[in-house]
């Protein structure tokens, strides 16, 4: 809908009480004179919680300047504002939406997806004191900006920040310019392209969850807070994790390197881990006995080397599918050649390949009592002067 035109007709606010709870606007044409229009909306939408705006255009550079008798000072109960592909022909030339600051005072979840941000005002982020939930995935931040944007005082309620996919380049300044968010606890920096990670970091006092996924990450150092609950470090180059987190409840480290399972001790915690898509060859009784506390592990779309030591212990373990949300049908042997492509869960080997050292003990034995039995035979029927005669 194309509403660059759009003008309210004025209505008694007793005449009209919507129940309207959400109220979105996919693929429209807006104006910086339209959206003023739109505000006059929320009074006769007492009830309204939710505004979202999708695919939609602004041919404007946010001069959002009412009349004084047309100016809407808040949005109501309106607590979620989400935006996403913002279409924004000049936005380099935007203004800094003072004019829009008092209405999202009370707003408690934003969202602002691929729409060129580049920068919060300090000012616009100190005056956003309900703010719970921020998320602005697919953008243009760095952290000289985000620096300013975090500033003291910046976001004092915050709790989830999603900065996933934008022009973050180091994990050390980012965790030190989030220090100012004395409450956040979720932190969403996936999809960054971040250089090596240094051996010590700064982060918020609370940090429970981070996200360092697709990030191009090569290992993991002390630089990770001990604070964590929960850590996803998938889609990265790790061929090891030898961190200790001892709160860790939740790991999250699939399409990796890793050639066998992490030390269990090292999360003395940890209910659920996810390491599917590595290099991991086999795991065993004791490798998972090592985890005090798990509860799912998801293992699946690795190399397993259908080995009897594996093949063994998957059989004497019927309860598997209770640990293995996956099994059987992701752990698929990719060794010996015989059994590629086989479940684990169906694949037998040969006697000879289980039992190799019992095999050559028994024809060991069998030459030695051969031997034994010819030099007796031998010796009873004189073959020693026999063979000296003939000679």
């Amino acid at each position: 809908i194309n509403v660059a035109n759009f003008r309210f007709s004025e209505m008694s606010a007793e005449e009209i009480n919507s129940p309207m709870k959400k109220l979105a606007f996919r693929n429209a044409d807006l104006t910086d004179e339209s959206f003023n229009e739109l505000l006059k909306l929320l009074r006769y939408t007492p009830e309204l919680l939710q505004a979202e705006f999708d695919d939609c255009a602004l041919d404007g550079v946010g001069d959002f300047q009412p009349s004084e008798s047309d100016i809407v000072r808040e949005l109501g109960k309106v607590e979620t504002l989400i935006i996403r592909r913002l279409h924004i022909p000049r936005f380099y030339s935007f203004n800094d939406l003072r004019s829009v600051y008092s209405l999202l005072e009370k707003v408690k979840r934003i969202t602002v997806e691929n729409s060129k941000v580049f920068l919060v005002p300090c000012e616009f982020s100190q005056r956003l004191r309900s703010l719970e939930f921020l998320d602005l995935s697919e953008n243009l931040m760095v952290e000289e900006y985000l620096r300013n944007s975090a500033c003291e005082g910046a976001w004092p309620s915050l709790q989830t920040l999603i900065l996933s996919q934008n022009y973050l380049k180091s994990i050390e300044r980012t965790g030190e310019i989030l220090l100012t968010l004395k409450n956040l606890t979720d932190l969403d920096i996936s999809r960054n392209s971040f250089r090596p990670m240094p051996d010590t970091c700064r982060w918020p006092p609370k940090m429970r969850f981070l996200n360092l996924s697709s990030t191009g990450i090569w290992a993991v150092k002390m630089c990770i807070p001990q604070t964590l609950e929960v850590l996803d470090v998938s889609n990265n180059n790790l061929d090891s994790f030898s961190l200790f987190l001892p709160r860790l409840r939740e790991l999250y480290i699939s399409r990796n390197k890793l050639k066998t399972l992490p030390d269990g001790s090292l999360f003395p915690v940890l209910l659920v881990m996810k390491i599917r898509e590595n290099a991991l060859s086999t795991f065993s009784k004791d490798q998972l006995g090592s985890f005090p506390k798990l509860e799912t592990l998801e293992a699946g779309d690795n190399h397993f080397i259908c080995s009897c030591e594996l093949l063994s212990f998957t059989l004497g373990q019927p309860a598997l599918s209770q640990v293995l949300p996956d099994w059987p049908d992701s752990y698929l042997c990719n060794s010996p050649p015989r059994l590629r492509g086989q479940r684990v869960q169906e694949a037998r080997p040969s006697v000879l390949e289980c039992h190799q050292a019992l095999l050559v003990s028994g024809v060991c034995c069998a030459l030695l009592l051969l031997i034994l039995l010819i030099a007796g035979l031998c010796h009873h029927f004189h073959g020693l002067w026999y063979l000296r005669m003939m000679w």
